[in-house]
C-alpha cells in the first residue's frame, strides 16, 4: 500500500485491514504447522477371539478317531445321523425287533417307508453294528452331532488329518475289503466291491501311531462282540462280515472335501424322506443343536470335555485346566439365637425295673361300720345328720390367763395337747354333749 493511498483511508478502515492481514498470516502459519506434523497412529483392533463354544483340533481328532477310517459314504451317513440322536435310538431298537431283524432289500425299504426318521438314519439300518455302537455311546453321539452342527468344516479337516496319520503309521492301505486313494492332499476310502461294504473296527491307539494330543487321548468305542471277532480288540485294523447295500437307501450322500461340507443328491434324498420337509439344496445343513433352558446353545458333556479348552502344544507336558473363578460369597450375619420354647416339661422319672414295686405302702384304714368298734372311738367321725340329733359341738372357749401377749401365746402352745399323728386318721373330736 502506497503512502498516497494510506492518506485517503480513514483510521477505522486502516485498522480493520491491518487486523485482517495479521489474521491471515496466523492462519497460514497454523496450516503449515499441521501439514508438517506426522499422521496420527491409531491403535489397531485386536483380532476376534476364538469362540469358547468351539472344539479344538485335539478335541475333534479324539472325537472322530473311532470313525475317521470308515468308507467315505458310510462315514457321511454317520456324521449326518449324529444330528438326530433320538432317531438313532429309535432305529437301533427297531432293527433288533424279531419282525425287522432279517429284513433286507426291497422288503426293508418298504418297512422303513412308514418311519419318519431322517434319511441318514434309515440308510444305517442295514448296518446294525453301527447303530448298536452309536446307541451304546449316547454322550459321544451328542458331541459328534454338536460338532457337525457348529464346526462342519473343522470336522472334515480333522478326518483328513487322522487318515494321513494312519497312513504314515502304515495302518491305512488298500485291502480286499477297501480301496485307499490319494487325490492331492485328500485321502479317499471306498469299498473294493461297490455292492458290498465292510465296516472296519480298530483300536485308535494302535492305528494312529504316536498320538499328538496327550491332553485328549483318542476315544475308543468297543465293537459289538456279535459282529466282530475277539482279535479286533488287539489288532490294528479288522473287518467283519460284508453288508450288501440296498440301492434305494445308499449312494445319495458323500463328503465334499474341497468345500468341507456334505453333498446330497436332492432327488434321491426326497424319495427316502417321508413325512418331513423336502430338501431343496444339495449342500446338506445339519439340524441346529438343542437350545438350553435359558436360551442359546449348550454344548453336551462327553468323552472329550467341554469345548473351548486348548491343549498344550506338541512336545510340551499337558497343563492342568485353570480352575473356574468363583465370585466371593456375601458375608451374612449370624442368625439370632432361637427363642426358648414354652415351659419345658419336667423330666419323667425313669421306670423301675420289671418286678420292682416303688409305690409307698398305704396305711390300712378300718372299714366303715366294722363290728366290735364303738362309734365314739377316735378315728371314727360321726356322720352328718346322724340319728338322735348328735352333731359336732363347737370347740370350748379357752379361759383367759394373765400375762397375755407373747407369754400367753407361749403358754397356750405349751399347754395345748399334742395332735394325733396316726396317718390316714382325722384329729379326734370331743363327744357330743347332751342338752
Amino acid at each position: 500500500m502506497t503512502s498516497s493511498s494510506k492518506k485517503n483511508l480513514t483510521p477505522r478502515s486502516y485498522h480493520s485491514r491491518s487486523f485482517l492481514s495479521l489474521a491471515a498470516r496466523h492462519l497460514l502459519c497454523a496450516s503449515l504447522l499441521v501439514t508438517s506434523m506426522p499422521a496420527p497412529v491409531f491403535a489397531q483392533s485386536s483380532p476376534p477371539s476364538v469362540s469358547t463354544d468351539a472344539y479344538s483340533a485335539g478335541q475333534l481328532d479324539a472325537l472322530l478317531a473311532p470313525i475317521a477310517l470308515y468308507p467315505d459314504q458310510l462315514l457321511t451317513q454317520v456324521l449326518m445321523a449324529s444330528s438326530y440322536p433320538d432317531n438313532v435310538i429309535a432305529a437301533a431298537r427297531w432293527v433288533q425287533a424279531p419282525a425287522n431283524k432279517d429284513l433286507t432289500g426291497q422288503a426293508l425299504e418298504t418297512a422303513l417307508a412308514t418311519q419318519s426318521w431322517d434319511p441318514s438314519v434309515k440308510s444305517l439300518v442295514p448296518f446294525p453294528q453301527v447303530l448298536t455302537m452309536m446307541n451304546d455311546q449316547p454322550e459321544w453321539l451328542q458331541q459328534l452331532g454338536y460338532a457337525m452342527g457348529e464346526q462342519q468344516g473343522d470336522v472334515m479337516d480333522s478326518i483328513q488329518r487322522l487318515r494321513l496319520q494312519a497312513q504314515i503309521a502304515g495302518q491305512l492301505k488298500t485291502t480286499t475289503q477297501q480301496v485307499v486313494t490319494t487325490q492331492g492332499s485328500v485321502i479317499i476310502i471306498a469299498p473294493a466291491q461297490p455292492s458290498i461294504v465292510y465296516v472296519p473296527v480298530y483300536n485308535p491307539v494302535v492305528v494312529y501311531g504316536v498320538w499328538r494330543y496327550p491332553a485328549y487321548p483318542p476315544v475308543y468305542l468297543p465293537p459289538p462282540p456279535a459282529y466282530y471277532p475277539s482279535s479286533a480288540l488287539v489288532a490294528g485294523l479288522a473287518f467283519g462280515t460284508g453288508v450288501a447295500i440296498s440301492a434305494g437307501l445308499w449312494g445319495w450322500a458323500s463328503p465334499n472335501w474341497g468345500h468341507k461340507n456334505v453333498y446330497v443328491n436332492v432327488n434321491h434324498y426326497n424319495n427316502i424322506n417321508v413325512n418331513r420337509p423336502p430338501l431343496n439344496n444339495s449342500n446338506w445343513q445339519p439340524r441346529p443343536p438343542a437350545k438350553a433352558p435359558g436360551g442359546g446353545y449348550r454344548p453336551p458333556s462327553g468323552p472329550v470335555g467341554a469345548p473351548g479348552y486348548r491343549p498344550p502344544a506338541a512336545g510340551k507336558p499337558p497343563q492342568a485346566r485353570p480352575p473356574a473363578v468363583q465370585a466371593p460369597r456375601p458375608v451374612r450375619p449370624n442368625p439370632p439365637a432361637a427363642k426358648p420354647p414354652g415351659v419345658p416339661r419336667p423330666a419323667q422319672p425313669s421306670k423301675p425295673p420289671a418286678g420292682q414295686n416303688t409305690r409307698p405302702a398305704q396305711p390300712s384304714r378300718p372299714p366303715a361300720g366294722q363290728p366290735g368298734k364303738p362309734s365314739g372311738q377316735p378315728g371314727n367321725r360321726p356322720p352328718a345328720g346322724a340319728p338322735g340329733g348328735a352333731s359336732r359341738p363347737a370347740a370350748p372357749a379357752q379361759p383367759k390367763r394373765p400375762g397375755g401377749g407373747a407369754a400367753q401365746g407361749a403358754a397356750r402352745g405349751a399347754s395345748a395337747p399334742p395332735r394325733a399323728t396316726q396317718p390316714g386318721n382325722a384329729a379326734p373330736s370331743p363327744r357330743a354333749r347332751s342338752n
